[in-house]
């Protein structure tokens, strides 16, 4: 048995005992659990924040500190007083009664390693889940630190000593053990496709997720004092590394386009030259894998326009390209994960629509899209047509799919792709998501 395999079945079998005690504690107990685990989050999300952009060099500090205030603080608020001990619910004769699934295997990205270790210890123990993770080997120390500082404060409350736990020496042989160990009961995987596979092929129930790729469809009624704000936002948050943010505006109207590349520049978008996005197209995709290159995730449109050959203002937020299609022989219509945006000009609704289909389906099926209309008509049609399980309506991308800020979606920090994107789930993962539960069934009255 090699080193790697002893370790994982000496932290399964710490884990079994911690889930064993774990199991005994009432609702009132574990409330008083995840509550002090949410005020250590948030006293730390600052160091946190700082920790992963000094690692990573992905992203930026203010926004991770937003980031990591939200997954524990905004999905505390969302369970708090929601039960998740013994029955939470009858309904039509139905109980039904929670149990926690056991040890959670948990894989957790680089582009967002605190915040999302964070919110994963957070709605595994609401769940009276244990949690054993396995980090992104380049953002493994501040990954570490937060899980610490969850196990720290969990167990000041009176959770069992093992409950989070997580791979030190992180290898691809350690995450894989981890995730197929027999006593595993779930797997929780953020990252990369090629992580998101493994997780489904380890043998036991997963919840994954899948790339992005969001079109963000500007139809000719937007208010665009609105719609432009808010996808300059959404796709500058954190140098566009979180999976929803907008990877494409598309528009159905020439006059209309216009008037918003126009606002788009007086907001701080730099337009690129046919030319210069070449240049871009050159550098910001590792074409062999199909992804974004590391080089580019997370950077500031600067660092992404001085690799590329060319210069943009200081103040730029972000860089803006025209595309010839929103299909895959565009490399920039694909996902990219940092702050740049493809724009795409068309002449009717139809081929508007149709346009935002082809973008997910070749890159984003099954995540989320957005439509900025004031014909409710117009949403209504686009949110049937288009494959994506979360489409949010005048809001910006990213901060209305992950939920709770501009709508009540659930709170997450992982968004399932259903089917079409080959996860299990469609929803906003949450901690319900972490409960199985069983029902009785009451013999209806004669």
């Amino acid at each position: 048995m090699s080193n790697v395999s002893t370790q994982i079945n000496q932290m399964i079998a710490r884990a079994e005992k911690a889930a064993e005690a774990f199991n005994k504690l009432s609702q009132m107990e574990v409330d008083r659990i995840v509550a002090a685990m949410t005020r250590a989050g948030v006293a730390n999300e600052r160091k946190l924040a700082e920790m992963a952009v000094e690692e990573t060099g992905i992203g930026n500090v203010e926004d991770k500190v937003i980031k990591n205030h939200f997954g524990t603080q905004v999905v505390y608020d969302y369970m708090q007083g929601k039960p998740s001990v013994g029955i939470i619910e009858e309904e039509d004769g139905i109980l039904s009664i929670a149990e926690p699934f056991g040890i959670i295997a948990a894989v957790t990205p680089v582009t967002n390693p605190a915040a999302t270790t964070l919110f994963k210890a957070l709605i595994a123990l609401k769940g009276r889940n244990v949690i054993c993770f396995a980090f992104h080997p380049k953002a493994q120390n501040c990954s570490a630190e937060a899980a610490r500082i969850m196990l720290e404060a969990a167990v000041a409350e009176g959770a069992p000593a093992d409950c989070i736990q997580w791979v030190t020496e992180p290898s691809i042989e350690a995450t894989d053990a981890l995730m197929k160990h027999p006593n595993v009961a779930m797997v929780i995987a953020t990252g990369g496709g090629a992580m998101v596979k493994a997780a489904y092929s380890s043998g036991h129930p997963a919840l994954g997720v899948g790339p992005g790729n969001v079109p963000v469809y500007i139809e000719k009624s937007a208010n665009l004092d609105i719609a432009i704000p808010d996808v300059i936002a959404s796709k500058t948050f954190d140098n566009g590394t979180i999976c929803s943010s907008d990877q494409s505006v598309i528009f159905d109207d020439k006059a209309v386009a216009e008037k918003a590349l126009k606002l788009f520049r007086e907001n701080g978008a730099y337009l690129c030259s046919v030319e210069e996005k070449v240049k871009l197209e050159a550098v910001m995709f590792d074409k062999e894998r199909g992804v974004p290159s590391m080089a580019i995730v997370g950077k500031r449109p600067q660092v992404i326009a001085e690799l590329a050959g060319f210069s943009i203002p200081a103040d730029a937020k972000m860089l803006m390209v025209p595309l010839t299609t929103t299909g895959p022989e565009d490399w920039m219509s694909h996902e990219k994960l940092s702050p740049v945006l493809g724009w795409f000009i068309v002449d009717s609704r139809e081929e508007a629509i149709s346009a935002a289909v082809c973008q997910l389906e070749f890159g984003g099926a099954g995540h989320s899209a957005v439509v900025f209309t004031e014909n409710e008509e117009v949403a209504k049609e686009f949110a049937l047509r288009v494959p994506a399980n979360r489409v949010v309506w005048n809001q910006p991308s990213v901060h209305g799919t992950i939920g709770a800020l501009y709508n009540d979606l659930v709170p997450s920090l992982t968004l399932g792709c259903g089917a079409m994107g080959g996860n299990i789930t469609t929803e906003n993962v949450g901690y319900k998501n972490l409960l199985n539960i069983k029902r009785v069934a009451r013999r209806k009255a004669a």
